[in-house]
């Protein structure tokens, strides 16, 4: 990236959204040419599927990064972490800036090295006059935070001012001084005041640039977040944040009944669970073979661990030890894509010990005293340390004729894995797991 680029513009596309994507993409060439030599388009697309991905995915103005594995608020998480600049703006698809706030954003960083603030703007109704400058911590239906307007932000020339919370929708920051998202977040709608409240706990603030003017286009076929989801999401996000979770409560219990309670207590049940020691722990499982993801759901489920484990579609390859390490590899570079510490791959005949969770709670605890690199749990059940993912993806081939080679000549992933990686790797005894 040439040095005179200094700031990613990522759009985030969600709810398959992607006509928004291409009209927030354009807009910004379009009304910001002044702007445009210094800025990298992205593109991360979390519906890559989408009947019009393919055409986003072509142009050849912009940067295009899918996660079809990645939903919600981890997409915006994502973008920041894509983007190969200093500072960061994440706009949601649908988003158009007002003229001449890209340039002056950029203005603003060049003059502002080293800050670790948070900054956000504006955002404008669709009659562009009237402004909304800010949320208020109140719950308002599914909803966190009701509009509001500070004085202040009605004049685009204004100073900066400090605000509790807005929409995410648009924000700013320096890409060293992102302090991301909680890993398992689900879904979208309990990141905005959680956020917030974690700048202000590392230090920074949150400003208004009051310059930093934006209006959108809200997808029109716009998925609303599950209930059940949304009340699990917001605990979490409180819980990391220091906030107290009993108004998430009462807001669910006014809002949804007494399921609710239900919901705490899963909540607090996966929380417990020694498996929600890693940061994330997935399921490889062929798209063929759907009964095997079913079958492999009940006994996740038998152990109460159905709500932590997530399938990840397994890599197609003609012999079964190409198949595992480009599926072992492909499960690595999300996590390394995502900054998550470790990850816990499991086979989908994968089967538990009568006694897995006193083992597993045991085995954890040990864990987080060692300097790891891999970790064996039994037989289907490997996990890998944040401390190997480039190496292990710098080492190995990512297509399937050149990973057979490979394969044949390291004897497989673990084998590779226990010479390259040395006292690191660990097997745990007794074992956890088996294969089915």
């Amino acid at each position: 990236m040439p040095p005179s680029v200094r700031l990613t513009v990522a759009v985030v596309v969600r709810d398959e959204d992607h006509d928004g994507a291409y009209f927030s993409a354009l807009a910004l060439r379009l009304h910001h040419p002044e702007a445009a030599a210094r800025c990298d388009l992205l593109v991360v697309d979390g519906d890559p599927d989408g009947s019009a991905a393919p055409a986003l995915r072509g142009l050849p103005w912009l940067r295009y990064a899918s996660c079809d594995q990645v939903r919600g608020s981890a997409l915006r998480d994502l973008a920041v972490r894509e983007a190969r600049t200093e500072w960061v703006l994440c706009v949601d698809s649908g988003v158009l800036l007002a003229p001449g706030a890209l340039a002056r954003l950029l203005a603003f960083a060049d003059a502002r090295p080293g800050t670790r603030d948070l900054f956000q703007g504006p955002l404008l109704e669709d009659d562009l006059r009237t402004v909304r400058t800010h949320r208020d911590p109140v719950f308002d239906g599914a909803s966190f935070g009701t509009w509001g307007c500070d004085p202040r932000g009605t004049d685009a020339d204004a100073p900066p001012f400090e605000i509790g919370m807005q929409d995410l929708g648009l924000f700013a920051c320096r890409r060293e001084a992102w302090t991301g998202f909680n890993p398992r977040l689900r879904g979208h709608g309990a990141e905005e005041g959680y956020l917030h409240k974690k700048y202000r706990a590392a230090g920074a603030r949150v400003l208004c640039l009051p310059f930093l003017r934006w209006a959108r286009r809200r997808p029109l076929a716009a998925t609303a977040p599950e209930p059940a989801a949304l009340c699990r999401d917001r605990l979490l996000a409180w819980e990391e944040a220091g906030l107290a979770v009993e108004p998430v409560v009462e807001h669910c219990r006014e809002a949804y009944g007494d399921v609710v309670d239900e919901w705490v207590a899963g909540h607090a049940a996966e929380r417990g669970h020694p498996l929600d020691w890693f940061d994330a722990v997935v399921c490889v499982n062929s798209d063929a073979s759907p009964s095997r993801w079913v079958a492999a759901s009940r006994r996740f489920r038998r152990i109460g661990a159905d709500g932590i484990v997530h399938r990840l579609p397994a890599v197609a390859a003609g012999e079964p030890a190409v198949g595992y390490a480009l599926s072992h590899r492909r499960a690595v570079e999300l996590a390394r894509r995502r900054g998550l510490s470790h990850v816990l791959v499991l086979e989908d005949d994968v089967t538990f010990c009568h006694d897995a969770e006193v083992l597993l709670r045991a085995h954890v605890d040990e864990l987080a005293d060692r300097q790891w690199t891999m970790c064996r749990l039994g037989g289907g059940a490997v996990a890998y340390h944040g401390r190997v993912f480039e190496r292990l993806l710098a080492e190995t081939p990512s297509g399937e004729g050149e990973m057979g080679v490979w394969v044949a000549a390291h004897g497989g992933l673990e084998r590779y894995c226990d010479r390259r990686f040395g006292e690191g790797v660990v097997g745990v005894t007794p074992a956890v797991t088996a294969r089915g």
